[in-house]
């Protein structure tokens, strides 16, 4: 069967078809031999069908460095300068291993993702969740929340309510408990809304906007904790007008 011809398409770029000669050839890629390759690889460029600048202008930057290397072979060497430029036979050997190990590495990627791909999915598995308790909470129990979080702020002076009286409406207050309520789905621990008050002032509004959030039906109360013995609120949408 005769084997594949290879044309200037079919590669990457020129680094792809240089390291294609290298290993057509069977050379070590630190002992190239300049001048048989570099003739290889202008043989390659010479068949161009299609004239694309951005494509071919990278073959032909290629074939004048291999030129520029293989006429340093063959021509004498003139008088070493002190500051000699760095020689493009080592710069081209250190861009063709560097090809060659991302040549390597994007394989071994494409295999591993064809044998993913190959893997049968899995539905998520759903997490076991047990109520502990069902019902409602007297209003006791939620008093006494708000009362232990009051003991445990300081007690503001007469100077600073009258400074923040427009502050705390218990319209504003309902409408913070509200959103607070809206932003997740799960039931939120009264001492949680409790406890973002500063002063006791804020906390007996925030405690009144949460009863009459109660009273038109905005939201409700159910136990929480691993025990059902915590007070939590939840929001119920379309409550009473």
């Amino acid at each position: 069967m005769e084997a594949y011809q290879y044309k200037v398409s079919d590669f990457e770029g020129p680094l792809d078809l240089l390291l294609y000669l290298i290993e057509k050839n069977k050379v070590d890629i630190y002992n190239i031999p300049i001048v048989e390759i570099t003739d290889q690889f202008n043989a390659y460029v010479r068949e161009f069908e299609t004239f694309d600048v951005n494509y071919a202008s990278k073959f032909f930057v290629m074939a004048a460095t291999l030129l520029q290397i293989k006429s340093r072979l063959l021509l004498p060497r003139p008088p070493q300068l002190e500051e000699e430029e760095e020689d493009p036979q080592e710069v081209l050997i250190r861009q063709l291993v560097e090809y060659r190990q991302m040549k390597q590495f994007s394989t071994t990627m494409a295999t591993l993702w064809e044998r993913r791909c190959q893997m049968p999915g899995r539905e998520r598995t759903p997490m076991p969740f047990t109520k502990q308790f069902s019902g409602k909470i007297e209003k006791s129990a939620l008093y006494q929340a708000f009362r232990l979080v009051y003991q445990t702020l300081p007690e503001t002076p007469v100077t600073e309510i009258h400074l923040q009286k427009e502050i705390y409406s218990v319209a504003e207050s309902m409408r913070r408990v509200e959103m607070i309520l809206q932003q997740t789905s799960r039931p939120v621990p009264v001492w949680h809304i409790f406890r973002i008050c500063r002063t006791r002032t804020e906390l007996v509004v925030v405690f009144l906007s949460v009863l009459e959030l109660l009273k038109l039906g905005r939201c409700c109360t159910l136990s929480d904790g691993e025990e059902g013995n915590a007070v939590a609120l939840r929001y119920v949408p379309g409550g009473n007008a």
